[in-house]
């Protein structure tokens, strides 16, 4: 039996069907595609806020819990304040008088005894400038042939004679002084004498006015006992 073949027009239309069912599937297809992606996007939107307000809530209840659960102190007010208070009447400070302080004398130390010594030493009476004086010495010798012990000699004027009523001064360095004496009168005319003890030293002598001032330079007189110095003056002036 011979089998019929379609013509090619029926070939062609049935080709075109064909394209066209595929052409409508791809357009579904994409379609499908396109609401499955719409809608996943949307359930993921979602889903993510859920979870970020499930998360959120645990921590704000968390929170709620602890400031209820931590203890609220209680402040009790010690007292009432009185309105205004700074503005009330102050009270002044009454200052006690403090009685002042009596001063204490310090305490005197108590001297420590010095030993002291009778020895007084007397300086030699100044010497003037020369010319000054009205006498100077003419002798200082010393002779110890008599035994005895004596500071002698003769006070003369400016002629050699004997001057009356002249005032001599013996001393020595430890506080001997005893009052000046006089030369002699007329018989026995400037003479002058003091009578020495048994102690060896030196001694000074000087001629004086009536208060005491020098009228020569002094003249030292080393004396030993049992000897008799000799010193003799002269007016100069």
């Amino acid at each position: 039996m011979a089998m019929s073949w379609p013509g090619n027009r029926d070939v062609i239309g049935l080709m075109q069907s064909k394209g066209s069912a595929l052409v409508f599937l791809f357009v579904l297809l994409v379609m499908c595609l396109g609401t499955y992606a719409a809608v996943s996007t949307l359930m993921k939107g979602r889903g993510s806020s859920i979870i970020a307000l499930e998360t959120l809530m645990p921590t704000a209840e968390a929170e709620t819990a602890v400031a209820s659960s931590t203890p609220v102190p209680t402040h009790t007010p010690a007292g009432t304040p009185t309105p205004h208070s700074e503005l009330s009447t102050p009270v002044v400070p009454t200052a006690t008088p403090v009685p002042p302080a009596t001063p204490t004398s310090p305490p005197r130390p108590t001297a420590t005894p010095t030993p002291t010594t009778t020895r007084v030493v007397t300086s030699p009476t100044p010497v003037p400038p020369v010319g000054a004086y009205l006498f100077s010495a003419i002798r200082n010798e010393q002779d110890c042939r008599g035994g005895h012990a004596y500071v002698r000699g003769t006070v003369y004027d400016a002629d050699s004679n004997g001057l009356p009523g002249i005032r001599i001064r013996l001393y020595n360095d430890f506080g001997y002084a005893p009052d000046p004496i006089s030369s002699k009168g007329p018989a026995e005319a400037g003479q002058y004498e003091f009578f020495m003890g048994p102690d060896a030293g030196r001694f000074y002598l000087v001629i004086v006015d009536n208060v005491g001032q020098p009228l020569s330079a002094v003249e030292s007189v080393d004396y030993l006992p049992g000897c008799t110095n000799y010193v003799d003056w002269q007016r100069v002036q």
